[in-house]
């Protein structure tokens, strides 16, 4: 049970959450999206706590793109039998299905004039256009056998001159935005499928994923001479910061055993830097105003936190789905309960369990739960901590 102190703690933090919540920034501005824990996440800068948009699993994300001016994130995720593009509202997070997809994967947007692009692997690979609404749904670029758009998995756009690039098995291929003029732009050995490209419009060069010989490489968008700017692990997907200048790509270590990690690098591949360790990746990264956090900045450290931190869950109202986020300033016992409004114990996230020191995230499924108020407590042997959730259906 619950004590008198405990509970009136619990309603103060459930007030700080509401106003949090509230006051939650524009998440369109200054972020990073990318998928870990087969979870898509959303991240202001380095030394921010990941906010929770979507669940993958079973059925993977595949992809992720962001209209910062509209306030919508996009991503393309497996379903059952086929697959779907998403987008929910950066306010609320609330997301629809928009269109089905036989096998969705890269997705671009040309905010401009209201379109969204993606690629589609099924059979001999298509490209599709839609609405930013997923009406109006239309096929640009026919797949065939061997052809231009065989094992295609990711696309961008250059609005600006009417372009758009993608990847194929053995090839970096380019055609007008409405499909028309198909053309490519360098080839490779067919054996090599590039997983993710990325526009540099500004000095004019394509950049994709190599994994085939762990290197990022760019070539000038009009053809010419490819360079390999940087070393990288399986790496799969890629973005470009323009305002800062810099280049983005996830290394996947998932045959290693070792998760997996983005990193960055000036646009010629120096200065290669980690952003940030992740696990159970996929192919999806959005990039925009990006700031690495330094442990010289107040009230951060990018290693070892200083002491057990429980922080809101996200989302917050949930239903059924949230997730808790807690830091350890050591290797210790924890235990992690969930509690209804009159103190009864309903589900028992972490019992007793040894865990390292640093961040950790658990997810809590309420959905044979009523609505209402509750109150999740960790206790290690530093003491407890209680936080409140409310559940809406």
């Amino acid at each position: 049970m619950l004590n008198s102190t405990t509970f009136f703690q619990s309603i103060t933090a459930f007030v700080v959450t509401c106003i949090a919540y509230m006051l939650m920034p524009n998440l369109a501005e200054a972020q990073i999206y990318y998928v870990s824990d087969d979870t898509l996440w959303v991240q202001q800068n380095s030394g921010a706590e990941p906010i929770f948009i979507a669940e993958g699993g079973s059925l993977p994300i595949n992809s992720v793109a962001v209209d910062t001016s509209g306030g919508y994130v996009y991503w393309t995720q497996d379903s059952a039998f086929d697959s779907e593009i998403y987008r929910a509202d950066l306010d609320s997070l609330k997301s629809e299905v928009l269109t089905e997809s036989p096998n969705a994967r890269g997705i671009a947007l040309d905010t401009d004039n209201g379109k969204m692009y993606w690629a589609d692997l099924r059979n001999d690979g298509a490209i599709y256009r839609a609405n930013m609404d997923g009406s109006e749904t239309e096929e640009l670029i026919a797949g065939e056998s061997n052809g231009v758009t065989n094992g295609i998995l990711d696309i961008d756009l250059d609005e600006a001159n009417g372009k758009m690039y993608w990847v194929k098995s053995g090839a970096i291929m380019s055609a007008n935005i409405d499909g028309g003029g198909v053309s490519t732009v360098v080839e490779m050995a067919s054996y090599i499928q590039p997983t993710g490209i990325t526009l540099d419009t500004q000095s004019e060069f394509a950049y994709w994923t190599d994994s085939s010989n762990d290197e990022i490489r760019r070539v000038p968008l009009s053809g010419g001479d490819v360079e390999s700017i940087a070393d990288a692990d399986s790496p799969a997907a890629i973005d470009i910061e323009e305002t800062t200048g810099k280049i983005y790509w996830v290394e996947d270590y998932l045959f290693s055993g070792q998760g997996g990690a983005i990193y960055r690098s000036n646009l010629d591949g120096s200065e290669k830097e980690l952003v940030k360790e992740i696990s159970f990746t996929r192919d999806a990264l959005f990039v925009t105003g990006w700031s690495i956090v330094t442990s010289a900045e107040e009230g951060f450290n990018a290693e070892i936190p200083q002491e057990v931190e429980l922080f809101n869950n996200y989302p917050n109202p949930f239903n059924p789905q949230t997730v808790i986020s807690y830091n350890l300033p050591e290797a210790m016992s924890v235990s992690l309960n969930v509690y209804n409004f009159l103190g009864q114990k309903v589900r028992s996230l972490i019992s007793s369990e040894f865990k390292q020191a640093g961040s950790h995230k658990v997810s809590f499924e309420a959905t044979n739960l009523p609505s209402g108020t509750y109150f999740y407590q960790i206790k290690t042997n530093a003491g407890t901590t209680t936080q409140s959730m409310t559940l809406i259906k």
